[in-house]
């Protein structure tokens, strides 16, 4: 009961396959570019296990979609398509405007100055609309140095956009059970 509810739009969501190779639907998709060729040859329910593994491990962040020959509910954004806006405007601008409205309100509620650089990937999923996952890089003023952020924004065309979280890219995690160099120093 003294939980808090921070809503649907904190969930990271399960992939699930719209498609498998077969399927014709798949090749209209441009980061779609494993074929039956290469090698290892995964089975459909290995791409899911190794699709929904890469989420879990990055919220849905950093997935690897050359592993893939089926096709998910997770996509990358073409930049220089018009998937979600209008000409002249490209899915690059939207995600750029995203990615800075985004920071603005970080940096509001943080005290921060982070000053946007560039997107870096951004990856998309329906929800009620779209919603993006994104990566992009800013200047931090206090050391001169670009860092990574990440922001989740739910957007649609006929509401304004959830800002749900934009912060710095975590650290990825280390299984306790892997050795890193750091266990070897002063041995």
């Amino acid at each position: 009961m003294g939980e808090t509810f921070e809503g649907w739009t904190s969930w990271v969501e399960d992939a699930y396959l719209l498609c498998t190779p077969e399927d014709p639907e798949c090749l209209k998709h441009h980061y779609i570019t494993r074929t039956e060729k290469d090698e290892p040859q995964y089975t459909v329910e290995e791409e899911i296990a190794m699709m929904n593994e890469q989420i879990e491990n990055s919220e849905g962040f950093d997935i690897d979609f050359s592993l893939f020959r089926c096709l998910f509910n997770y996509h990358l954004v073409d930049p220089d398509d018009i998937d979600f806006v209008e000409e002249p405007e490209t899915n690059g601008d939207l995600m750029k405007r995203l990615s800075k409205e985004s920071l603005n309100v970080f940096n509001k509620e943080e005290g921060t100055e982070f000053e946007f650089v560039k997107v870096v990937k951004a990856n998309f999923h329906y929800s009620a609309g779209f919603m993006f996952l994104i990566t992009f890089e800013v200047l931090d003023p206090s050391d001169n140095q670009e860092k990574v952020f990440q922001a989740r924004v739910r957007y649609s065309t006929r509401f304004p956009a959830e800002y749900v979280f934009c912060r710095p890219r975590p650290e990825p995690e280390v299984d306790s059970d892997e050795t890193s160099e750091e266990d070897f120093k002063g041995v």
